[in-house]
């Protein structure tokens, strides 16, 4: 699905609200970024590039109403507007399975509906791979998710895997006592991201629904 942003304040609105600097967003290509919620977890991840008359987002559809629905708190504040626009993505060439592969190549775990406003950006590893900048001044979410970057612990860890061999929507990553260390935050074929909340999980082995699981 794709976004478009315009309107005289459109870069004025959008900087106070998505996690990267407006003033380097290119017209030549997508950047990934995302928004998050007051409590700094993220809404949506988004690929952005400007435009003549202000941005165009590409977007999960099933992201766009959680997208719009923040967004559309703020909005009525500036001369700016979103309306979406149908048509063929450029992403959408590649496969569902090729489009994972490029993800985790780029360490960039790409928020879908059902972990929607549940993560923080450092728990998807975002302030390691430009998500996030910290130099942009303020954005929605921004006094806590600066709070953990300068004075947090980050025991969490994000691994990619090729090996999710398992027909089940929501299988359980266990340690060797069985005790759920980890969750498939997003998935294609055999390819995804996993999320431990303690990265101490990873000196042992762990499991895939009782079989050994490779990560990386």
């Amino acid at each position: 699905m794709y976004l478009i942003v315009e309107g005289s304040q459109s870069a004025e609105f959008l900087q106070g609200q998505i996690t990267i600097d407006v003033e380097k967003i290119s017209d030549k290509e997508y950047t990934p970024a995302c928004v998050c919620n007051n409590k700094g977890r993220v809404i949506a991840t988004f690929w952005i590039k400007s435009s003549e008359n202000g941005f165009i987002i590409s977007i999960l559809e099933e992201l766009t109403d959680f997208f719009e629905d923040h967004m559309n708190k703020y909005i009525p504040f500036f001369k700016t507007e979103i309306k979406r626009l149908v048509k063929n993505s450029p992403e959408k060439e590649l496969s569902s399975e090729e489009w994972m592969k490029f993800l985790i190549k780029k360490e960039i775990v790409e928020v879908n509906a059902h972990i929607s406003s549940k993560f923080t950006p450092h728990e998807l590893n975002y302030h390691n791979n430009n998500l996030i900048d910290f130099s942009k001044g303020c954005f929605n979410g921004q006094e806590i998710i600066a709070r953990m970057q300068y004075r947090g612990k980050l025991r969490f860890a994000l691994k990619v895997t090729d090996n999710l061999h398992t027909e089940i929507i929501e299988p359980s990553i266990c340690n060797k006592e069985g005790k759920k260390v980890g969750e498939i935050l997003s998935r294609e074929g055999n390819y995804g991201f996993i999320f431990f909340k303690n990265n101490k999980v990873l000196s042992e082995s762990v499991y895939l629904e009782g079989k050994l699981l490779n990560i990386d």
